[in-house]
């Protein structure tokens, strides 16, 4: 019997060797399955984290899409502003340089009426006058140095008063 007893001590420390050594493994693999576990928790919270983030992402660029085809338009619109602002202008400018050639035109006009009534209203010489201050001879040679230089002749129409004849220059006209 003493051997029938040794072979089953030997049999209990075999089986406690073979649980010892279970026991060990599976100590292990809880402490594996533990850490991988809190790994898979902080990976789930990671994508969850980052598909909120995504959708917010998606939200800033369709807003922003949105934004920059709204600047797009309003950049459209001011560039066609500018452009009509610009014709608009260089018609002004020749409408007021238009004016401002009338109202040059105008202003000679009355300048030259206003002259020529300043001398219609000056008394104007008698004939008795002026052939007592000029002889006939002189006048003659005059009218050979006048017709000799052009510039001569062009002095003396200059400095002839027009002749009253009673009619008036009609007004400037208007634009």
């Amino acid at each position: 019997m003493s051997d029938n007893v040794e072979f089953l001590q030997q049999q209990v420390s075999r089986q406690r060797e073979k649980l010892d050594h279970a026991a060990g493994v599976v100590e292990l693999t809880q402490a594996r399955f533990d850490t991988l576990s809190a790994d898979y928790d902080e990976a789930i919270r990671e994508r969850k984290r980052i598909k909120t983030a995504l959708k917010l992402a998606e939200r800033r660029a369709e807003r922003l899409a949105k934004e920059a085809k709204r600047a797009k338009t309003l950049a459209r619109a001011a560039a066609e502003d500018r452009d009509d602002a610009e014709s608009e202008l260089s018609e002004n400018i020749s409408t007021r340089d238009k004016r401002q050639a009338k109202l040059v035109k105008a202003e000679v006009a009355l300048a030259a009426a206003q002259a020529t009534e300043a001398v219609e209203q000056a008394p104007a010489p008698t004939k008795k006058a002026a052939s007592a201050r000029r002889a006939p001879a002189k006048k003659t040679a005059a009218r050979k140095t006048a017709a000799t230089t052009g510039s001569a002749r062009a002095t003396t129409a200059a400095k002839r008063t027009p002749r009253a004849t009673g009619r008036r220059k009609a007004p400037a006209k208007k634009a």
